[in-house]
């Protein structure tokens, strides 16, 4: 791969090393002995979330703390890359592809399945009632606490400590950068090659297990509309579609395909937003949206640190909770340079009202409004969608919804192509940052021109959808999941790293 160019631009060999070396051994095994291959992962991850979960929990109750700090410490006033830097972008396409690039894969799938999963089963450690009008607001607070304030604090912590390592302080554009203030120069050289290395690997099965998620629910809704049956030739089709599309719409840039893509995308989370909520329950979705909301504040921190640590008990908190936050974990770097990216000439308290706030409400709203029709459907006019989601999955959950509203046969094919939109959306962004993360040779990312080589968006657009396809074809979808929350562990403590030397740096700075 030639990357000649202005940049002298140079490949980071024994940072692309780790993920192609961890996951060609995680697939090797996987074909010659696939049960081994799950029960072993499996049970080490059973393992680490009994024995280490409660550092996740309190680890991501951490970052919420040091955000709510930022933004409130006058160090907040800060702008990113001095004080002469202009922002690039408007407001709206910073907080559209801010959206987009950290769950719009996940807000199309989880609204229904959340909702109506832990109103029906909810944790043996709450005392709940199955079913019970209490175990439904339970399950709305729980989902906000999945999809909300937290998941944001992970991403923005990562990315304000990158951004302003690499445009204040004038360090590479890279994860480990951000490890400076910790440090010094030690978090350059094999430092720095083993933690890109690291995320690039977390990455790498995250953005993998996702697209296996976009790829069963893009099956599934073939099969409920059209009546064409999901199976390797489908997943093989779309997942080639998909990839082509992410890949190209990478190619074009920051500035041509992600912001437009973004843009649309979060336009049609708007207007669908707008229908189910006009054309459902509307009373009972705002009086169950605003109780959860306060339910949801006012248990904030319980919630966040529930472990049910008693013999006997179902490990709820360690396969929700927990691996939520692990799975959060996996896209924090390479989601955190993306934001970097973007942030150029705002301040650190615009970056984290744009990224974390405004999100995490719109995602309140969303779950609100899909969470409260899901319920209304199941236990109040009767419908059966237990016995849907049991036979069919997850994944068909939120398409099934609309039946129960007006316009149903235009408003799925609607809902349809938005998944199909955001997993683009959502891929295009992590292919052009792990790109940049693969390369060395740029002086600084203030300007959307500059940008990774083709060759290279190619090579990780390709095996990122290989990677999924292939798991998926040997059964190991759910092996792939678990990767990528194992991956989530030790990025957690490299997130507290950069965030202890961030605070050192505020207490140098004020001596």
């Amino acid at each position: 791969m030639s990357l000649k160019s202005e940049n002298n631009l140079k490949l980071r060999y024994g940072v692309i090393a780790m993920p192609l070396i961890v996951f060609g051994g995680i697939l090797i095994m996987g074909i010659f002995d696939k049960e081994a291959f799950h029960s072993n992962l499996w049970g080490f991850f059973k393992w680490l979330m009994v024995n280490f979960g409660w550092a996740l929990s309190l680890g991501c109750l951490s970052f919420v703390v040091f955000a709510v700090f930022l933004i409130l410490h006058p160090i907040g006033k800060t702008k990113l890359g001095g004080k002469d830097a202009k922002p690039e972008f408007t407001t709206w396409n910073w907080w559209a592809m801010s959206l987009c690039a950290g769950m719009a894969m996940g807000i199309v799938f989880w609204p229904a399945p959340e909702a109506l999963k832990h109103s029906l089963v909810p944790a043996q450690g709450m005392f709940l009632e199955p079913g019970s009008q209490q175990a439904m607001l339970w399950a709305m607070r729980t989902s906000f606490l999945h999809w909300t304030f937290t998941p944001y604090a992970i991403y923005v912590v990562c990315g304000v400590l990158i951004a302003y390592a690499h445009y204040n302080l004038k360090k590479p554009f890279a994860v480990s950068s951000a490890l400076y203030p910790l440090l010094g120069d030690r978090a350059f050289g094999k430092t720095a090659t083993f933690v890109d290395g690291l995320t690039l690997f977390a990455i790498t099965g995250g953005v993998a297990g996702s697209l296996g998620y976009g790829l069963l629910q893009l099956g599934s809704g073939l099969d409920f509309l059209f009546g064409i049956e999901a199976g390797p030739t489908i997943w093989t089709l779309l997942c080639v579609a998909i990839v082509a599309c992410y890949t190209t719409s990478s190619i074009t840039g920051l500035n041509t395909g992600i912001r437009w893509l973004s843009d649309k995308n979060a336009w049609l989370f708007i207007a669908l937003l707008i229908f189910a909520f006009i054309f459902g329950p509307t009373a009972f979705s705002l009086n169950m949206t605003v109780q959860a909301t306060g339910d949801f504040i006012g248990n904030f921190l319980p919630a966040m640190t529930f472990t049910d640590p008693f013999p006997g008990g179902d490990l709820w908190p360690q396969w929700w909770d927990m691996y939520w936050w692990a799975d959060w974990l996996s896209f924090a770097p390479i989601t955190g340079m993306f934001l970097a990216r973007l942030c150029y000439g705002r301040t650190i308290r615009e970056f984290l009202v744009v990224n974390m706030i405004c999100p995490a409400l719109f995602a309140l709203m969303w779950f609100g409004v899909f969470g409260s029709l899901t319920l209304h459907t199941h236990f109040i006019e009767g419908h059966d969608l237990k016995t849907l989601m049991d036979t069919k999955g997850y994944e068909v959950l939120m398409l099934r919804l609309f039946d129960f509203l007006p316009l149903a046969e235009v408003i799925r094919p609607v809902m349809l192509f938005t998944i199909f939109v955001s997993f683009v959306t959502l891929a295009d962004s992590m292919t052009s940052t792990v790109s940049m993360l693969s390369t060395t040779g740029y002086s600084e990312y203030k300007n959307s021109s500059v940008e990774p080589p083709v060759g290279l968006k190619l090579f990780w657009g390709i095996l990122m959808g290989a990677t999924a396809l292939v798991f998926m074809f040997i059964g190991g979808l759910d092996g792939i999941k678990v990767v990528k929350t194992i991956a989530g562990v030790p990025i957690l403590f490299l997130e507290i790293a950069m965030l202890v030397g961030f605070c050192m740096l505020l207490i140098k700075e004020k001596r």
